[in-house]
């Protein structure tokens, strides 16, 4: 138990640096200022979790008992902001990002939600509102067509990773080698989908 925990901390610390790394390249490229930037780095970190908190009534929602995620999503501004110069494609390396944390939050929503005491169906759909939902943020608030509602496999892909996570968990797998091999999967099916 205590190694899926580490688990899913560590998961929970890439996935809201990946995701504020997204956040802070959209809004880089939109020209926004140092604020604007960790603004967009933050609710795009932390946007998803919030709204499946909400929806599931958990509150205070997680970021608020976990104060350290402004930090991190903080560090992820940064670093976009320091390495934007050596960044060939802005874009390229924004669709990167946004499938490491896609695969990354699809399984950590699954997780919030069935510990939550939801069903292993709602815990799917919530792992793509986890997954998606800050992204729609941040391309609501850069004044962008939010990536799920263009025609690419994206929430498909959280779906089909929360799916396998909640199957393996159900054939008795432990919960953090499957959240590791789900995550990796949702990721997989992600890049085939930006590759292809």
């Amino acid at each position: 138990m205590e190694t899926a925990a580490a688990v899913f901390a560590a998961l929970n610390i890439i996935g809201l640096f990946v995701f504020a790394v997204s956040g802070a390249l959209t809004a880089l490229r939109n020209d926004m200022d140092v604020f604007g930037v960790a603004m967009i780095a933050f609710v795009t970190g932390v946007g998803g979790g919030t709204v499946r908190d909400v929806l599931l009534g958990s509150f205070p929602v997680w970021w608020v008992k976990e104060p350290f995620t402004i930090g991190i999503c903080v560090a992820g501004a940064l670093v976009a902001i320091v390495g934007q110069p050596v960044i060939a494609s802005r874009l390229k390396a924004l669709i990167w990002a946004d499938a490491a944390g896609l695969g990354v939050f699809a399984i950590l929503g699954a997780q919030a939600a069935l510990a939550a005491g939801a069903s292993p169906a709602i815990a799917i759909f919530m792992a793509a509102v986890t997954a998606t939902f800050g992204g729609v943020v941040r391309d609501v608030l850069c004044n962008e067509i939010p990536l799920v509602l263009r025609q690419e496999i994206y929430a498909t892909a959280a779906l089909l990773g929360a799916g396998l996570y909640v199957g393996l968990l159900e054939l008795g797998m432990a919960a953090g080698l499957a959240a590791v091999l789900a995550a990796l999967v949702t990721f997989a099916i992600r890049a085939a989908a930006i590759v292809f």
